[in-house]
């Protein structure tokens, strides 16, 4: 009897989690039929072409949370027009809500940045504590590289923002700190460089400064 009464209880306890769990699973789901998520992305200028490269979750629902990654790309006259080309080649719309690191490539060197990033301040989803580096090699490289040599939850260039995030004498300049910069009188602001070395992305400690958005 008491096997019984047991029995029941175990069954009744599995269908009150699955109850519990079916929603956030097909919410999950939802998120990953619609939309192409952001974890990181790259914007780069070649032949006056706009180039914006995205370090993309791809759902597997694995149950330790581990999820796969890979870089798309989009190409276009501005960069929401890179972004919906990446949208309509995945079939999804971009979402930025979860990207936490920019690299802006030597190709916008004479572009003005708080034009270029002020559409990233305004857009709701868009955090402003995403970190924003520069680099003179090639962003897309940098991106697939920060994947294979991450670990299986976080790309290398994850770590390294979080690493400078950590040490003062790094500097992780983020979105917002960014543009607080740029109201001060000098209106300049600073990053810190990226650099690939023997397949090592590099920290490397040094700041770019923007001046009107140039590079200096």
């Amino acid at each position: 009897m008491f096997k019984l009464i047991w029995a029941k209880k175990f069954l009744l306890l599995i269908l009150v989690l699955l109850v519990a769990l079916l929603p956030m699973a097909m919410s999950r789901e939802s998120v990953a039929l619609s939309k192409t998520i952001f974890t990181a992305m790259g914007i780069d200028k070649v032949d006056g072409e706009y180039i914006v490269y995205g370090e993309a979750f791809i759902f597997n629902f694995d149950p330790f949370g581990v999820m796969e990654r890979e870089i798309v790309i989009g190409k276009g006259d501005t960069i929401d027009d890179a972004m919906a080309e990446i949208g309509r080649n995945m079939g999804k719309t971009v979402s930025l809500s979860h990207c936490t690191v920019m690299i802006l490539g030597k190709g916008l060197g004479d572009e003005n940045f708080l034009d270029l990033l002020k559409p990233f301040v305004v857009t709701p989803q868009f955090s402003n504590s995403c970190v924003i580096f520069y680099t003179q090699d090639d962003v897309g490289e940098i991106m697939q590289l920060s994947l294979d040599t991450g670990d299986a939850r976080s790309g290398r260039i994850h770590q390294i923002a979080e690493f400078n995030r950590r040490h003062e004498k790094f500097h992780a300049t983020t979105l917002d700190k960014f543009f607080r910069s740029s109201l001060r009188g000098d209106k300049t602001a600073s990053v810190a460089i990226l650099s690939i070395s023997d397949d090592i992305i590099q920290n490397e400690g040094i700041y770019a400064t923007f001046i009107d958005g140039l590079l200096q």
